[in-house]
């Protein structure tokens, strides 16, 4: 799509040169030399003014709808690597990168889930350690086997706790 509005826009260039060439080198010879050389050097100064104005233009127009979005998924990756999955990207309409903003925000989508789930496991592992923390407390096992069981528990309710808060879901 833009490498034909580059190749359009091209074209459009060259017609204009090409028109305003033939239109200065049609012109009949003067009588005086180099009486056309004043209209010859305005005619160029108009034809790179033109083209100038012309690929300001294209380039303003493509770099908004490649480059903000680019800009926009930028941002957005870099909250997913600090934990941010509640991020979305929302694109303007028009823009470029639809494809890959659904694609985005699916993948997100798709890993608060996963998380939830972790977080659901990793409470009932919680849960767990807990009672088998109380069972350590009221049984009657020995003095090594209890801070086994001890250190276990604290383990998995430790190790739980660090994985259940990285994510912001």
């Amino acid at each position: 799509k833009y490498s034909l509005i580059l190749i359009f826009t091209m074209l459009i260039e060259i017609i204009i040169v090409g028109a305003v060439a033939l239109y200065i080198f049609s012109r009949p010879a003067p009588e005086v030399p180099g009486e056309n050389i004043y209209f010859v050097y305005k005619a160029v100064l108009a034809i790179i003014l033109f083209l100038t104005i012309c690929n300001i233009t294209v380039g303003v127009y493509l770099s908004h709808k490649i480059a903000g979005p680019l800009f926009r998924f930028v941002m957005c990756t870099r909250e997913v690597g600090n934990g941010n999955l509640k991020i979305q990207v929302n694109l303007r309409k028009g823009d470029e990168m639809r494809d890959l903003e659904e694609a985005f925000n699916d993948m997100t989508d798709k890993l608060r889930s996963v998380i939830r789930d972790d977080r659901a496991i990793l409470e009932d592992m919680k849960d767990a350690a807990k009672i088998v923390e109380d069972i350590a407390n009221k049984g009657t096992l020995g003095k090594a086997e209890k801070e086994k069981l001890l250190e276990e528990a604290k383990f998995i309710a430790e190790s739980s706790e660090k994985v259940c808060s990285y994510y912001n879901i």
